[in-house]
């Protein structure tokens, strides 16, 4: 019943930011028509823009799960969600209008995304904090029995006992743990392991079951499953192994045989086409915009010495593909044969050569690393698909040769022009830490967070903080 009423509300809630949505399309084109500036909006293109709208902003707050109703989550990672969610949306928006009818003018959409955010998180925030007002006296609360044992993760417990308007009534704990009868007794019911769930749960109103136990039993586990299923109690489990588990699983199924699969990279289909399609839109409009920028650099390397504009290495992309990344040469024609006399030298742990003061680096391309834009041709490379704009650095051969095993997990996905360790600290940062900041990176990967790395490392070209 609980279940069925919160997806209800929360295909309400979707539906209701939709119209919103629509209507701010709405009130944005009648405000700049009639008291900004004259802009021709054709009836025909508007309506063909309301229906991107509905399906876009429909699609994208399912996508990052704006309309749950929710019970613990912070304000700031609210606000995040919101952002990265109408930006993109936006961006979908303008590319649509593109191939579908006129192209949405800039004015519009600017001020479409401003008030829409204002608006939707606005929404969000009144609904959170009038049910929470509820669920802080007492309504909307899910009765919850907790099964643990003094392995427990107890922090969890506190918190499930003592936040109120998080809208869990913890019942009782069911635990034979000494620790957790001293620690709880006195704020809730214990009771011993001897009695049968499925009476307890008969003889009183629970909503919820959840398991907590540091050791795993899963003859336990499945015994309890069957009790709450059988009369429509909602049973959850906690296990250190789950954290693992959640990151990169899912279930398939062989004939009628279930199987929990792993991958190394995420099973978010739909979000990896929307990376790809905003990989090549954007890094297109990048080149057209920079073109200039990219011109007065070349003249620049050409000007120093007279070699070669750009630099080709042989780099390793996903899944170990073979490519030619593309950068500005920063560094004397014969660099990589000087390489050998100051290996000595290097100042990064690990198979890379990382050395701060490299002798090898031309005037002009010192000023290119401060700033970054020594990669800014490596933007060709993600429109022939071969890196993505946010990602792992691809390393060099003789580099994934000497990687640990579970280092080449970094090749599992495309990789990028930036990503944690380009704002981060760079060279600061020693090998094993680049490593894991890419595993994270990887087991963490969002398109909210490809639009927050994409705008730190704006700042870090900004601020000439690279290196």
């Amino acid at each position: 019943m609980i279940k069925g009423r919160e997806q209800t509300l929360a295909r309400l809630s979707t539906l209701i930011q939709v119209t919103l949505s629509a209507a701010c399309y709405w009130f944005v084109t009648w405000a700049v028509i009639h008291y900004l500036r004259p802009v021709k909006i054709d009836i025909h293109d508007n309506n063909t823009i309301y229906l991107l709208i509905i399906a876009i902003w429909y699609t994208m707050l399912k996508e990052f799960n704006l309309g749950k109703m929710l019970r613990v989550k912070t304000y700031s990672e609210l606000f995040a969600d919101y952002f990265a969610m109408v930006v993109i949306s936006s961006g979908l928006l303008y590319l649509g209008s593109l191939f579908l009818t006129n192209t949405v003018p800039v004015l519009i959409l600017c001020l479409f995304a401003c008030l829409n955010m204002v608006l939707l998180f606005g929404f969000r925030i009144l609904v959170y904090r009038i049910f929470k007002a509820l669920r802080g006296k007492g309504y909307n609360t899910r009765n919850v029995l907790i099964i643990a044992d003094d392995e427990a993760y107890l922090h969890f417990i506190d918190r499930m006992i003592f936040i109120r308007d998080w809208g869990y009534n913890v019942w009782a704990i069911m635990s034979d743990g000494k620790h957790i009868k001293d620690k709880y007794s006195e704020h809730v019911r214990v009771l011993h392991e001897h009695f049968q769930l499925n009476e307890i749960i008969d003889a009183n109103v629970v909503d919820e079951v959840i398991y907590c136990k540091g050791k795993f039993n899963n003859e336990e586990v499945r015994a309890l499953i069957y009790a709450c299923s059988e009369v429509g109690v909602t049973f959850r489990v906690y296990s250190e192994l789950l954290s693992v588990v959640s990151k990169r699983s899912h279930l398939t199924y062989f004939k009628e045989l279930p199987f929990l699969t792993f991958a190394g990279h995420t099973k978010n289909y739909f979000a990896l086409k929307v990376k790809e399609m905003l990989d090549f839109t954007l890094s297109f409009l990048i080149v057209i915009l920079i073109s200039p920028v990219l011109l007065a650099i070349g003249i620049a390397i050409k000007m120093e010495d007279g070699g070669p504009i750009l630099f080709r290495q042989k780099r390793v992309g996903l899944n170990g593909r073979s490519f030619s990344c593309l950068k500005f040469r920063t560094m004397v024609e014969n660099a990589e044969a000087l390489r050998v006399r100051l290996e000595n030298l290097n100042e990064q742990s690990g198979p890379v050569f990382k050395m701060k003061d490299d002798p090898r680096i031309t005037r002009v391309g010192r000023l290119l690393r401060k700033t970054s834009l020594d990669e800014l041709p490596q933007f060709f490379n993600v429109l022939k698909g071969e890196m993505s704009i946010v990602g792992p650095r691809p390393p060099i051969p003789s580099e994934v040769v000497q990687y640990q095993r579970w280092q080449r997990r970094r090749l599992s996905m495309k990789p990028g022009i930036t990503c944690i360790w380009q704002v981060s600290g760079r060279n600061n940062i020693p090998f094993e830490e680049w490593m894991k900041l890419d595993m994270l990176y990887i087991d963490t990967w969002s398109l909210k967070l490809d639009l927050m790395l994409f705008l730190s490392t704006i700042k870090v070209m900004i601020t000439g903080e690279g290196q």
